[in-house]
């Protein structure tokens, strides 16, 4: 009898979780410029600018944004040039070399419409190209700075190494040169205005975080931007969660999310409010902002956040299961045996 109940317990406990590592690896490859990019200002150009393009110029004209092209290399090189519309980063950096998916509701004129484009340029090996670009002013009078950048890259065929499909993640480098674009029609000062649009539960790089939408309506740069946020439940004081960050910048009618990070904790269902100063120069903005988290979105992240566990504690539950079949067939058992006992009485 105690042998039989000696095996059933030894093959319960030979039943244990098992854990899976799968790794990620990374992969980088080297490049380096092939070609060399100088800009040549126009008459235009405001003085005191030698590393961007600073147009101040009359509504309706035409100006060229030239360029100088030098391949450093024996072979060809095709070189590609875009025009984007300058826009403020998650991290409070003005982007002058990429296009805002979402353009800010408040931009009129975008600079990346206004550059006329060229195909890309062929050179051959050491050869040097002038290049020029119009850009066609509006024909209304704007007020403060149009900004954004010329990109400057190279053009490669993709290799049977860049299109595999590799196990794994690979990251790829691409260099490129970016010239700022800012135009004008006149030098007169802009006040700025800061917004606070939106906030909302959200994640950067899988991680949770609160994101507060604050926006630029003005035609300006907004320079030395600090920020502090807080956000506590409502009807309660203690804070939960904190963010404090300075020398940010951001482009004229632009917006960006500041984020407030959970610092790997769960987002969780119910009813906030956030605290929010920004400061510039002598310019300062408060607001107070309830907001909702609701209880489904709040599981969709948490499973997203890369910081958080969700998947299934197997420990935990062969634990539970082990302890539920034990006592199964300890009753088991303790029946039988019972049962055993009983039919020997009868006998007897």
């Amino acid at each position: 009898m105690l042998s039989r109940f000696n095996r059933a317990v030894a093959c319960i406990i030979a039943v244990c979780s098992v854990l899976v590592l799968l790794p990620l690896r990374g992969v980088a490859d080297d490049q380096t410029m092939n070609f060399y990019v100088t800009p040549d200002f126009p008459e235009s150009q405001v003085e005191g600018s030698a590393s961007y393009f600073d147009i101040n110029a009359d509504p309706g004209t035409t100006e060229k944004l030239t360029l100088t092209l030098q391949n450093a290399i024996d072979a060809p090189v095709k070189v590609a040039i875009t025009p984007h519309t300058a826009y403020t980063n998650v991290n409070g950096t003005v982007e002058y070399g990429k296009t805002a998916e979402t353009p800010d509701s408040t931009l009129v004129h975008s600079l990346d419409k206004l550059i006329e484009a060229p195909e890309p340029i062929e050179l051959a090996g050491k050869e040097t190209k002038t290049v020029s670009l119009r850009l066609n002013l509006p024909e209304e009078t704007f007020e403060g700075f149009l900004a954004g950048g010329l990109r400057i890259s190279e053009v490669k065929e993709e290799t049977e190494e860049d299109t595999s499909d590799e196990e794994g993640l690979a990251i790829k480098n691409e260099f490129a040169y970016v010239i700022g674009v800012v135009v004008s029609n006149s030098r007169a000062s802009v006040r700025p205005d800061l917004d606070l649009i939106d906030v909302f539960p959200d994640q950067l790089n899988y991680r949770n975080v609160v994101s507060a939408t604050l926006q630029n309506g003005t035609p300006t740069f907004i320079n030395r931007l600090e920020v502090e946020a807080s956000v506590h439940r409502k009807g309660e004081e203690d804070v939960l969660y904190e963010a404090k960050k300075e020398q940010m910048q951001m482009a004229p009618n632009s917006n960006f999310d500041f984020p407030i990070s959970l610092n790997g904790d769960r987002f969780r269902g119910g009813d906030y409010v956030l605290n929010l100063t920004a400061r510039s120069g002598e310019e300062e903005w408060q607001w107070t902002e309830e907001f909702t988290i609701k209880a489904d979105e709040a599981r969709s992240l948490n499973r997203d956040d890369v910081t958080i566990d969700s998947s299934p504690n197997w420990l935990l539950i062969g634990s539970v299961s082990c302890i539920v079949l034990l006592l199964a067939v300890i009753v088991y058992l303790v029946l039988q045996n019972k049962k055993n006992k009983h039919n020997q009485g009868t006998k007897e």
